[in-house]
């Protein structure tokens, strides 16, 4: 059971190819193991976090144009990867939470979303730093934390 958080490229309403050698470029510079023959990696970060990193067709000849982040403890080094990831490749950040909001990693992007995105009911906002990235996503891991205790039966937190 994760938070995640969906990343794909959008051109013309419809996912398009993102930068794989810019998102590689990325990865390269975290610790990682992967990926493994789902295309998932492994990453961990320097404040003892890590994540699981789908990224099918990031290596290889497939298409890349979408991946995801399946977070079980957001830390400030992961936040800023998943930012810096987003930026690389030019994609829409789209938690999956009870108040959906896309998140915009550039400017032009906003041209390019679905219909049914940019026409959220919650409109997309641009994120310009992991800070503000941290801030969007913070509420939605929260709620995300209190169904996961939930449901195994933890209740330390009140």
């Amino acid at each position: 059971m994760s938070f995640d958080v969906f990343l794909t490229k959008f051109l013309a309403g419809m996912p398009a190819e993102s930068n794989r050698d810019a998102v590689l470029a990325v990865l390269n510079k975290a610790k990682f193991q992967g990926p493994d023959e789902h295309g998932f990696y492994v990453v961990e970060f320097a404040d003892g976090h890590s994540v699981e990193f789908s990224a099918g067709g990031l290596q290889g000849e497939g298409e890349f144009n979408d991946c995801a982040f399946h977070i079980r403890g957001m830390s400030p080094d992961l936040v800023r990867f998943v930012f810096e990831i987003a930026k690389a490749g030019d994609m829409v950040m789209m938690p999956a939470t009870e108040d959906f909001v896309p998140i915009l990693s550039l400017p032009g992007q906003q041209n390019e979303l679905p219909k049914e995105l940019a026409e959220n009911e919650i409109p997309p906002v641009l994120c310009g730093s992991p800070e503000e990235l941290w801030s969007l996503l913070s509420g939605g891991y929260e709620g995300w934390k209190k169904y996961r205790d939930q449901v195994v039966g933890d209740n330390r937190d009140p």
